[in-house]
């Protein structure tokens, strides 16, 4: 969802071109090739399904009306206010107070390419104030457009930050759930499982935490205080949910779009109403370009 958000429109846009150029490279240099008219066709299929991905999300933003807290009704709203943090949170590169994070750290691998070697995102709950009450925020599983992106490079290492500051103006399309109820233990035992599993997926950053005796290796007197963590977490997490406002907002489980931002929604509707007339634009002229080329090849 991240690599969509922030790179689809500009990759469709020059896989198009790309198309497009192999295709009058190819004619130039093999009259008899007559490869035009199914590049231009793959283009208009790109270009098509780009249209698809924005129009889509320009709808959903635009068709569900700004509701406060007190008068949104459970179900699929919008909500606009000041992002709060539960629990201080600072960002890992910039080291300013955040309510979400997200990193990439990459490093240069033999062939002197940029090559991912880890990837953090935030997934604290918190608290989405407007002047009629207070909202639970669950960012697990949305699409974040960060109000703002640092890159930096040092020590053979790219890092890329993006961060949703705290106390300042954030937008949330989502769920509304006003009758949060207390999880059971075997909710809360999936959980702490699903947590240790991401942990296991960096392995440095595990023994970093929990590998007390520095042998490399993660013992089962290591391992039980690193369940023990993941537990308390899980278990924080939840009472961060239940603690005072009854409202939450997290991610629709009929699969439709869930969005935090640090943009404002007019903004947002500007970025996809303009993406969605470049890509159809260039839906047809493709279409218009791959008959008139079949046209003069026959």
């Amino acid at each position: 969802m991240q690599f969509r958000s922030y790179y689809l429109n500009p990759l469709a846009l020059c896989v198009c071109i790309g198309l497009v150029l192999a295709g009058v490279y190819l004619d130039y240099h093999d009259r008899q090739a007559h490869q035009l008219p199914m590049l231009f066709g793959l283009s208009a299929l790109v270009a098509i399904f780009a249209w698809a991905f924005n129009y889509k999300r320009l709808l959903a933003i635009s068709e569900v009306p700004i509701s406060t807290i007190a008068s949104a009704a459970q179900g699929y709203v919008e909500l606009f206010g000041k992002s709060k943090h539960i629990t201080p949170m600072r960002s890992p590169i910039q080291g300013v107070p955040c309510v979400w994070f997200r990193l990439w750290v990459y490093a240069r691998d033999s062939n002197y390419m940029w090559r991912l070697e880890d990837y953090q995102v935030s997934e604290q709950v918190f608290e989405l104030h407007d002047e009629s009450g207070v909202c639970v925020v669950d960012p697990k599983g949305a699409d974040v457009y960060a109000a703002s992106r640092h890159v930096i490079t040092q020590n053979g290492h790219r890092y890329i930050e993006d961060v949703l500051f705290a106390d300042k103006s954030i937008y949330v399309l989502g769920d509304l759930d006003t009758s949060t109820q207390a999880h059971t233990e075997a909710e809360i035992n999936r959980e702490v499982g699903k947590l240790l599993s991401q942990w296991k997926q960096s392995k440095s950053r595990l023994l970093l935490r929990f590998d007390l005796n520095r042998d490399g290796e993660i013992d089962m007197h290591e391992w039980a205080l690193a369940r023990e963590q993941a537990s308390s977490e899980i278990k924080l997490k939840q009472a961060q949910l239940l603690k005072g406002e009854r409202h939450l907002i997290a991610k629709p489980k009929n699969q439709r779009l869930f969005v935090i931002s640090g943009i404002t929604p007019q903004a947002l509707r500007q970025r996809y109403g303009h993406w969605s007339i470049v890509h159809f634009s260039i839906f047809l002229v493709a279409i218009l370009l791959s008959f008139l080329a079949s046209y003069l090849a026959l």
